[in-house]
């Protein structure tokens, strides 16, 4: 007999009220590979030509996305870090069911949540605990410009036969960064596998005034893998990684639609894409077998060291890989 995996409903499609925290929702009990969230939104008609961002406002909207066992976060950030993350990580990317722009009509997205290095894969995956044990909680905002209702579920995925050795832990760290040197501390204890990176200047600036600018990977002041490196390069390293140029989602073509049409279809449109701008990854482990992966234990202090150009927000989610105690 095969390997047996149990994917069910956690959340039935339900209504989610803007600007508020949803109750807990209590996970499987198995060990669990990952979740799956649904949002349905349904449209309103755009206040103007080109501000229809419907899907993009939905991302920004969902602040907060927490998976949490025994009052320890395993996952924590927003739905577009956790989305970008995920992607980039774990080739596990947003898909769409249902797409339409008419007004009333509705949108359907589905974001993956991944607990293991990839889905499906019984010796990474989350271990199996007590019901009420793990939860997830999710916090969300304003109902973006393009939508008016926001709809909710979430699937979970079980692999019955599982044994983990491990599961991943990435949670949201922020702070501000300073014109000039600073330090990002980062976890220590587990490996790391990498951490996603988010610019501020970068993710909303069309200059070259960054928040990192160059970085450096020190542990007990000693440089490791990162001597120094351009965040702007590490930037469009993430591209290639992802197998391309990330537009989506949340992107614009923009022309002018009042001219002729010869003229239209001559004029250099400009693509506007918001979906993974700002964000780096520092990879630890390029060929994904953990042959490179950053062993933290033993050291007493491990920091990314930026010199960037102005002060700003950031943040980092470190990818650790717990191992499970037998």
């Amino acid at each position: 007999m095969g390997k047996r995996f149990l994917r069910s409903i956690v959340v039935p499609l339900e209504d989610l009220p803007a600007s508020a925290a949803r109750a807990p929702v209590d996970l499987p009990v198995n060990p669990l590979s990952h979740l799956l969230l649904r949002f349905q939104i349904t449209n309103t008609a755009p206040a103007a030509s080109l501000t229809y961002s419907a899907i993009d406002d939905l991302i920004n909207q969902m602040t907060s996305i927490t998976v949490r066992h025994n009052g320890e976060n395993i996952i924590q950030g927003s739905l577009r870090d956790l989305m970008v993350l995920n992607a980039a990580v774990f080739g596990a990317w947003p898909g769409w069911s249902h797409l339409s722009d008419d007004d009333n009509a509705v949108r359907s997205i589905v974001f993956p949540l991944c607990l293991g290095k990839r889905m499906y894969d019984g010796a990474s995956c989350f271990p199996a605990t007590q019901r009420g044990n793990l939860q997830f909680l999710l916090t969300a905002g304003a109902d973006g410009a393009g939508f008016d209702d926001v709809n909710l579920s979430v699937e979970a995925v079980e692999l019955i036969e599982g044994q983990p050795s491990e599961y991943m832990k990435y949670t949201t760290r922020s702070q501000d960064s300073v014109a000039g040197q600073f330090d990002v501390r980062l976890p220590i204890g587990n490996p790391l596998l990498g951490v996603l990176l988010f610019d501020t200047g970068l993710g909303g600036s069309s200059d070259e005034v960054l928040s990192w600018g160059q970085i450096r990977l020190l542990k007990d002041n000693v440089e490791q893998m990162y001597a120094t490196a351009d965040y702007e390069v590490l930037a469009a390293e993430l591209h290639t990684r992802m197998r391309g140029m990330p537009f989506l989602p949340g992107h614009v073509h923009q022309l002018n639609a009042a001219g002729a049409g010869v003229e239209i279809s001559d004029d250099a449109h400009t693509l506007v894409s918001t979906g993974y701008q700002g964000y780096a990854y520092m990879d630890f482990d390029p060929t994904m077998d953990g042959q490179y992966e950053l062993i933290t234990e033993g050291g007493a202090d491990l920091v990314i060291r930026g010199v960037g150009d102005e002060a700003s927000a950031i943040r980092t989610l470190p990818v650790e890989r717990v191992m499970v105690k037998k």
